[in-house]
């Protein structure tokens, strides 16, 4: 593995003075605009924060009500898309049972009396059960040992 240290340089190559210009000019920035702020201000600083603070809680006060209208619209449409959920669902329900009027082929107290006959022959056929008694069961051979 060659090494070559004959182009090694401990110094670093960038530019000091470059940083430092860069430093005073933001420097040189913030004096000038803070002089131009001082000399164009409309009010002293006092009555400037005061407005500031005042303007400040303003729009705080703003953005509660806002964030409270917002709230209460929100609440509203939930409410509303209820109201059309049970309408819908009331609707699917009439025209369910609507269809099933007209489509039945027979009368529903024709129905009801098919119904009544079948429980009725249904309890004829199965004898009445007082009570349930468990009987006891073999226990089970083992297996054959292979």
């Amino acid at each position: 593995m060659r090494k070559d240290f004959d182009d090694f340089n401990l110094e670093d190559d960038t530019d000091h003075e470059e940083e430092g210009s860069l430093l005073g000019l933001a420097l040189f920035a913030l004096a000038v605009g803070a002089g131009a702020a001082m000399l164009f201000a409309p009010a002293e600083g006092a009555k400037t924060r005061q407005l500031v603070g005042d303007r400040l809680k303003g729009l705080k006060g703003d953005a509660g009500e806002a964030l409270e209208r917002v709230h209460r619209e929100l609440g509203r449409r939930e409410a509303r898309r209820r109201r059309e959920r049970r309408s819908s669902a009331m609707m699917g329900l009439a025209v369910g049972a609507g269809l099933a009027a007209l489509l039945t082929p027979e009368s529903g107290p024709a129905v009801r009396r098919r119904i009544a006959d079948r429980l009725r022959r249904t309890e004829e056929e199965v004898p009445d059960i007082d009570r349930v008694v468990r009987e006891p069961q073999p226990e089970p051979e083992p297996e054959p040992a292979a």
